[in-house]
């Protein structure tokens, strides 16, 4: 058996999107015997909820939290300290900010971009205020106005975090440092019984290079950034011209 590992954004969909030529070659995939995972900074309800027909488990929160089913596969919540840290510089900087429970959010700072939030994240709860010392985090979102205001965020969590853009959306998920998608990786094929030969990775952003890093096979979009596309074992095509399936196809896997 082997395991792929597909980011969301830029990688497996566009929004919501699925091309044809993806979701046809992933069922040839499964349909083998093999095992697809979703690897996004997304939090579970976003990704189960528009994604769930496409994959065996997820790895959701940027690679703190990693399921199949209801079977905990491995799990990384944010320390209370940490969250409160984060918390106060978003404050100072006028940022909107969720926090990610495993079925809940918790929205604080600039109340503009609640709506923002509420209206993408496909939650059945999204609570107001965030309280560092009882919620059990794995990730966050943030929310800006401008590009000026998503640098000034990047540059002030630097030390702690990774901020990845969602595209045009004035919104980014963020790695806190520490954890990453490359660890769920490798804990996946861990718990699976999977060598990690035998499992690739598909990614576009920043956030994707820890899991083309870790996993035996890592495949660039050919819309990645330039950063990407230079730790990819493979550069494939574009996510509009095809680029799911000639991956897959490249290493005789669909």
């Amino acid at each position: 058996m082997s395991i792929a590992f597909f980011d969301i954004d830029g990688t497996l969909a566009t929004g919501t999107h699925v091309p044809a030529s993806a979701a046809a070659a992933i069922e040839r995939f499964r349909a083998d015997g093999n095992q697809v995972f979703i690897c996004t900074g997304r939090a579970r309800a976003y990704a189960e909820k528009n994604f769930g027909s496409y994959a065996d488990g997820f790895v959701c929160c940027n690679g703190r939290l990693a399921f199949r089913g209801e079977e905990h596969l491995y799990e990384v919540p944010l320390s209370s300290e940490v969250v409160a840290s984060i918390v106060a510089t978003l404050d100072e900087l006028d940022a909107g900010y969720c926090f990610f429970e495993e079925w809940r959010a918790h929205y604080g700072g600039n109340p503009v971009y609640r709506d923002i939030a509420e209206g993408v994240l496909g939650l059945d709860e999204l609570l107001d205020g965030v309280d560092a010392a009882t919620i059990q985090a794995y990730n966050f979102d943030v929310y800006f106005g401008d590009m000026a205001q998503r640098e000034r965020i990047a540059e002030a969590l630097a030390d702690s975090c990774l901020l990845n853009p969602h595209g045009p959306h004035p919104s980014a998920d963020m790695t806190v440092l520490g954890v990453d998608k490359g660890d769920a990786v490798r804990n996946v094929a861990a718990a699976l019984g999977v060598d990690l030969a035998d499992t690739y990775a598909f990614g576009d952003g920043i956030n994707d290079l820890c899991m083309l890093k870790a996993a035996g096979h890592g495949i660039a979009m050919g819309n990645a950034m330039d950063e990407v596309k230079a730790a990819a074992e493979f550069v494939t095509s574009d996510i509009d011209d095809d680029g799911v399936a000639r991956g897959l196809a490249h290493y005789g896997l669909a």
